[in-house]
Order: C-alpha cells, then sequence, then structure tokens
C-alpha cells in the first residue's frame, strides 16, 4: 500500500513537473509580427498618390489573428471611388520557411512571399515572376516600413521586367485614428 502511494505520489510530481515546464517555455513570436513590438491592431488612415500622381486615400482595418500568428489587414478605398476593397492575410508558412501574403480582393486575387523576412523595419512581399508576354508588369510587389509606433508605408511596385527593376506603382502613407 505505501508502495503503491509513492508511486502515484512520484507520478503526481513528474506530471506537475512536466507542466510547469510546458508552461515556462517562452512562446517564440511569429516571424511575420513586425520589430520593435509594432502593432497593425486598430484603425489606420491612409493617404498617399498613384504613379500617376492621382490621389489614393484609404481606410485600413488591422488585427492579428489565429493566435497572433497571422496579421488581417483590411483596405477600403475612399478616393477614387471605385468601390476597392480588399482583405490582406499575412502569416509566415513553415514549410517554405517563407512570410506569404494572400491578397483577396474585389477586381483580382494574388500571392506574395518574402524569404528575408522583416529587414530594419521593412517588409518586402514580391509575387512570382510571370512570363505572360501580354500581363501589364512582370512581377509586384508590397513593400511595407515602420515609420513610428502608430505610422507605417505600404508601397506597391511594379517590375515590368523579369530581372525586377522595382518602380512605384501606388505609395500610402497610414496613421492609427
Amino acid at each position: 500500500m505505501q508502495r503503491f502511494t509513492l508511486s502515484r505520489f512520484a507520478f503526481a510530481w513528474l506530471f506537475t513537473l512536466s507542466c510547469i515546464c510546458v508552461l515556462a517555455q517562452e512562446r517564440k513570436p511569429s516571424p511575420v509580427q513586425p520589430p520593435d513590438g509594432f502593432k497593425f491592431d486598430g484603425t489606420w488612415d491612409c493617404a498617399g498618390t498613384f504613379r500617376n500622381g492621382k490621389t489614393h486615400h484609404a481606410a485600413y482595418q488591422g488585427k492579428m489573428i489565429l493566435g497572433e500568428t497571422w496579421i488581417e489587414l483590411s483596405e477600403q478605398d475612399i478616393e477614387p471611388k471605385t468601390g476597392y476593397v480588399a482583405k490582406y492575410l499575412i502569416g509566415y508558412d513553415a514549410q517554405q520557411k517563407k512570410i506569404v501574403e494572400f491578397d483577396a480582393n474585389n477586381f483580382s486575387a494574388a500571392t506574395y512571399t518574402s524569404e528575408a523576412g522583416w529587414q530594419n523595419g521593412t517588409l518586402a512581399l514580391t509575387s512570382p515572376i510571370s512570363d505572360d508576354s501580354k500581363a501589364p508588369y512582370a512581377a509586384n510587389r508590397f513593400v511595407f516600413h515602420i515609420d513610428k509606433p502608430d505610422a507605417f508605408t505600404v508601397d506597391w511596385e511594379i517590375s515590368k521586367t523579369a530581372n525586377l527593376n522595382w518602380v512605384s506603382a501606388d505609395h500610402l502613407s497610414c496613421k492609427r485614428t
């Protein structure tokens, strides 16, 4: 009887110790999270210009989802009044070891990746290179840059050639509201 009680005590002690060890492990932040504690959470007022000089004004809504491992950004254009709305999901693909972005909008859809991840407050997410000679560009990318705790910029850049000579197509400066 005493041996059985000792065994139960030893088992309970080891079980408790293993639970404490698991709980004490520090959860690594997702590689998708921006540096210095920046969060895309909240509402953002974004203003800038397209490559042709026309005004671009949009509202962004951001939040971390799926256990703080993905960024969800929603965009709704205010100007121009095209009705453009988009949902961007940015996360980390552990199999590919890349940050990925899924861009779903009411005009199209696209995917982007970044092997480098966040570098000096900047994340560049690049599309695959198109071999369609009739496409308006060979590749495009989104470049996010953290300016300060309540501000970021996002640039949409295009390259007309496969050797990736980037040209700005859209620039937005966003401030938390």
